[in-house]
């Protein structure tokens, strides 16, 4: 029994598969365009970069390092116990700019022994971390 129901030709059927490849493939294009153009590549927050060089325990002092291409500013820093994880000191009030390969010092009361973790953060949130044994 035949209906006289047909399929689509074969070059028909072609022609539509090939139409929704080429459509696949803009739309993709143009979503992964779109996120790549989207990325956050001049924020700030990945320029910025620092590094404690030292702690001097005497003066209390810390001495941070901008290794960033651009200037940072010293926003806060905190003494850590690590033993116990206890903020000992901090300082929150800081407000230091360090210019690019320069070094900037940081007050901060720092206890005269006992092994410590020293966290430094800038303004836009970019931290650095050192742990000075006691």
């Amino acid at each position: 029994m035949q209906y006289g129901i047909r399929g689509i030709s074969p070059v028909v059927a072609t022609a539509l598969l090939v139409l929704i490849a080429i459509a696949t493939a803009v739309l993709l294009y143009l979503w992964i365009s779109g996120t790549v153009q989207n990325a956050p590549q001049n924020d700030i927050r990945f320029q910025e970069r620092i590094k404690i060089d030292g702690v001097d325990r005497v003066n209390d002092i810390v001495y941070v390092r901008n290794v960033g291409d651009v200037q940072v500013t010293i926003s806060a820093v905190y003494v850590i116990n690590q033993t116990t994880g206890e903020v000992v000191s901090s300082n929150t009030s800081v407000n230091t700019p360090i210019d690019p390969g320069k070094i900037g010092q940081i007050a901060v009361t720092i206890p005269d022994s006992g092994t410590i973790i020293v966290k430094v953060v800038t303004k836009n949130g970019v931290e650095a971390i050192a742990v000075v044994p006691g």
